[in-house]
């Protein structure tokens, strides 16, 4: 099992993939649709990204625990079961995240369930989804690991 260190270190580069993916994707995904990412003008601004940057901590997390380094040595099939579970509940953290900062910034608590209700079935959701399971699966796909490297020289017993 790799060391605390090395698992949140890989875990960083992960949840840095998960981040741009979803910018790219929500970039690309509004100007093909000619659409905005929260089509609630009441949102302000800041909750989208706020609601993202609170995902992205709950997939960090997620996958820098010690289950997580596990997962890739039991085969393709956990690493895309485990890695859809992630996607999905990278979506329900930004989506529940969103309709909270909603609620903060207005006061009504139907003003939290219709911005959820208004953002699941956009485009914009299926890119979180799609994003947290490739770089899950990416992360996956490293391995366990062994530490930290070294030169062909460094070896002991040598």
């Amino acid at each position: 099992m790799p060391s605390r260190g090395l698992r949140y270190g890989r875990s960083v580069f992960a949840t840095a993939l998960f981040v741009a993916l979803v910018v790219a994707g929500w970039g690309f995904v509004s100007l093909l649709t000619e659409t905005e990412v929260v089509a609630d003008p009441e949102v302000g601004p800041i909750v989208a990204p706020v609601s993202v940057a609170i995902s992205a901590v709950a997939v960090l997390f997620a996958l820098a625990s010690p289950r997580w380094s596990t997962v890739a040595g039991r085969g393709v099939g956990a690493v895309v079961g485990s890695s859809a579970v992630l996607a999905l509940g990278a979506v329900a953290v930004q989506l529940v995240a969103l309709g909270i900062l909603q609620f903060v910034a207005t006061g009504r608590l139907t003003a939290l369930l219709l911005v959820v209700a208004a953002q699941a079935p956009t485009p914009f959701t299926i890119v979180v989804v799609g994003a947290a399971f490739v770089s899950a699966v990416g992360l996956s796909l490293l391995g366990p690991g062994q530490g930290r490297a070294s030169w062909p020289w460094e070896k002991e017993g040598e």
